[in-house]
């Protein structure tokens, strides 16, 4: 599943956190945003609150997003087959690899990155930027597409995406709990054993994925006209003209299993005139499959909603529901959008891996007394665990992580999230929306009267939500919550500055962790270099050898591979409660956190510039010693 404002909303909350925006203008460009259903990148850009240079800082030096020399890149043939040459030329960008679903593409301009999201919906893939000379990328695209003569294709308007249905309005989503009973086919079709069945356990509902903007005419027309691969249509749509159920259960799990035989990322079902088009988005590219007249479109768009057990929807109102499925030998997240346009209904059901259980604590990079620590306080504690992070900075990770310690040893947990990033048995988790008019903290005020021992909040916004969360850790709940912060004791005073009471902020907070991400040393091209900066960085000694990747094939001739975490983590003692309550500043609670023994972000990146794995420049780069 794509998130539609994924990357534009990292790059705003870090450009509040550098604090080139405030928190009341983020507030007045989601608001426009919503309202004319754009990005909220597309408000930033329009209005000139910040210069191209503010964001290319943000990008390099609070997001980790690197600069590359296209010179000594070749981009994978895969990739560049998964974006078309036109929305490359429109965008200025250079797909380079994909990974597992994340597509790394090099931009020119550094305000480019607001247009990533639209383009990530289009092709149906996750995209990671990296930064490039804008004269490279444009002669790159030339040399690997090849020179176009065209006039190049208008961009990807975010207006070409229908918005996400209001909660309060749309009808047939689905939310059950996770350990529901697994599903088949065949236990909502009448349907005798020629059905193909497919393996499904109902998992919550996720976000509305804006599909892939094919609703232009000039589009729709050419569809229309295409010949399906092979000269044939592979999936015969013609059974649809008897009314029977039986026969359309087939039809669904053969469109199903043949849209993840061709690696299809989405299916399409678009109605047009009087007919409706069968469509597959195989690396980035529309694929027509099949077609038949308008009137045989609502049984299989029926049928599709039954699959989803959504059957009871009417058709005049968006629908959406989520499952997870073994469909071939993949394990999937199968997203069912339905809604009703002009011509008819429209159905887009997207295809995405199901990604696996969270990495524990250690794997994220703690050390095994921080891991002992956290642990303890999910297994027996009480009151706030706060965790702390730039955007992109791994938080969502680490949070993930306590969660599924915290199912795993029996406790109970209601976690709000804005983007369910993994699924996790036993766990009680809420998608909420960004555009919907229901506020976060109704859905915590919601948790509070669910019995559980663990209330989890991925993302603190406002001070109803961190008021909430006070108010449950003050009734003997355990809370999980996370909040954009460059590290614990500046997360504390945010959240003071936020409108938190000072004395029921710190009577609350039980434990906390702030958090960065630094990128590893390629193992392959690592030497000895004198570091530059390695008496900047305390509690460096001399007799420490600086270690850096020189650049190569295996790492893309960057000199990194991989990122690791690096973490403090802070118990609040009397004496930092005390430095809380008082209304202190971030140095005051960060010098009360010391005096309280707490190992400091420095000190942890500081034994991974010890051990090679990390260069001294690196962690300047990300603590800013200078």
């Amino acid at each position: 599943m794509i998130d539609p404002n994924g990357i534009s909303s990292r790059v705003l909350d870090s450009l509040v956190n550098a604090g080139l925006l405030t928190m009341e203008q983020l507030a007045s460009i989601d608001e426009q945003a919503g309202a004319r259903h754009v990005t909220s990148g597309a408000i930033l850009m329009e209005r000139g609150l910040v210069s191209v240079s503010d964001v290319a800082s943000v990008l390099e030096h609070e997001m980790g997003v690197p600069r590359v020399d296209l010179s000594s890149y070749a981009p994978e043939d895969a990739a560049l087959a998964l974006v078309p040459a036109e929305l490359a030329r429109a965008h200025n960008l250079l797909p380079l690899f994909d990974i597992e679903g994340m597509l790394t593409v090099a931009i020119g301009d550094a305000m480019d990155v607001f247009a990533l999201d639209a383009v990530a919906v289009h092709i149906g893939l996750e995209l990671e930027p990296v930064l490039a000379d804008a004269a490279s990328v444009t002669a790159a695209i030339d040399q690997y597409y090849g020179a176009s003569a065209l006039e190049p294709a208008p961009p990807v308007a975010q207006d070409d995406f229908p918005p996400p249905p209001p909660v309060a309005e749309a009808e047939g989503i689905r939310d059950t709990e996770p350990g529901e009973p697994v599903f088949a086919t065949s236990d909502f079709f009448e349907a005798s054993d020629a059905v193909a069945t497919l393996g499904v356990p109902v998992a919550p509902v996720a976000e509305f994925d804006a599909p892939a903007a094919v609703s232009a005419v000039e589009t729709i027309e050419q569809i229309a006209v295409a010949v399906a691969p092979g000269g044939r249509e592979s999936i015969d749509l013609d059974v649809l003209a008897v009314a029977d159920s039986r026969k359309t259960a087939v039809l669904v799990a053969d469109i199903l299993e043949s849209a993840v035989a061709k690696g299809a990322s989405m299916i399409h079902l678009l109605p047009y005139k009087d007919d409706f088009f069968l469509v597959f988005r195989v690396k980035g590219g529309l694929e027509k499959i099949g077609s038949a007249p308008l009137s045989m479109q609502g049984a299989l768009v029926d049928a599709f909603k039954s699959f989803a057990k959504m059957s009871g929807v009417q058709a005049s109102r968006p629908a959406l529901a989520r499952v997870r499925a073994h469909i071939g030998d993949k394990d999937l997240v199968v997203t069912v959008s339905a809604v009703p346009t002009i011509a008819g209904q429209r159905l887009v059901v997207s295809l995405a891996p199901h990604k696996p259980e969270p990495r524990g604590l250690g794997e994220l990079g703690m050390s095994d007394t921080e891991t002992r620590a956290l642990h303890a306080m999910v297994e027996r504690g009480r009151g706030l665990l706060l965790v702390c992070a730039p955007v992109g900075a791994g938080a969502s990770t680490t949070y993930y992580a306590l969660l599924a310690h915290a199912a795993a040893v029996g406790k109970t947990v209601y976690s709000v999230e804005r983007s369910v990033e993994y699924e996790i048995p036993a766990v009680a988790q809420v998608m909420v929306n960004t555009a919907s008019p229901v506020p976060t903290a109704n859905y915590i005020a919601a948790g509070l009267r669910q019995d559980t021992d663990v209330i989890a909040l991925d993302g603190i916004r406002t001070v109803e939500d961190a008021h909430l969360a006070v108010e449950a850790a003050g009734l003997g709940k355990l809370v999980i919550a996370t909040y954009p912060a460059a590290d614990i004791s500046t997360g504390v005073r945010r959240l003071l500055d936020l409108g938190v009471e000072p004395h029921g902020l710190a009577a609350a907070l039980t434990l906390g962790v702030g958090q960065r991400l630094v990128r590893l040393n390629c193992a392959n091209c690592t030497v000895e270099q004198p570091g530059t900066v390695l008496d900047r960085i305390p509690g460096a000694t001399t007799g420490i050898v600086n270690k850096v990747g020189t650049g190569c094939p295996n790492c893309g001739k960057t000199g990194f591979r991989g990122t690791v975490g690096i973490f403090e983590v802070l118990p609040f003692t009397e004496s930092v409660r005390g430095a809380v309550a008082n209304g202190g500043t971030a140095l005051q609670v960060a010098a009360a956190a010391g005096a309280a023994g707490m190992r400091p972000l420095s000190t942890s990146g500081l034994s991974r510039v010890v051990s090679g794995q990390v260069s001294a420049e690196e962690l300047d780069r990300v603590l800013r010693f200078s």
